[in-house]
């Protein structure tokens, strides 16, 4: 459980510095990243969740790491983005209240 607390936390403080050039879509990444961590310090997330959840994160990270590659995010990579990280919140959303 610690490891993914760690990795929660490592992913919510690399986000925001990496990625200067996408503040609104930073702090959506901060935000999720950390409704994952108050759902497993209250226990509302179980291990395999948030495990999935935190893939998730990566994914949308990932996604945020290759629109920035070339050094100009478009709208249809912020609309893709936008859309991965919708889906995402309401994962967390149904992984918390199930």
């Amino acid at each position: 459980m610690k490891s993914i607390m760690a990795a929660v936390l490592l992913l919510a403080l690399t986000s925001g510095a990496s990625l200067a050039g996408t503040p609104l879509i930073d702090a959506r990444q901060r935000n999720q990243s950390h409704r994952i961590y108050n759902g497993i310090a209250s226990g509302r997330l179980t291990y395999p969740e948030a495990q999935q959840l935190v893939r998730g994160q990566i994914h949308v990270q990932k996604l945020e790491n290759k629109a920035k590659a070339d050094g100009v995010v478009t709208p249809f990579e912020r609309a893709r983005i936008n859309v991965a990280q919708s889906v995402q919140g309401a994962r967390i959303f149904w992984k918390k209240h199930n």
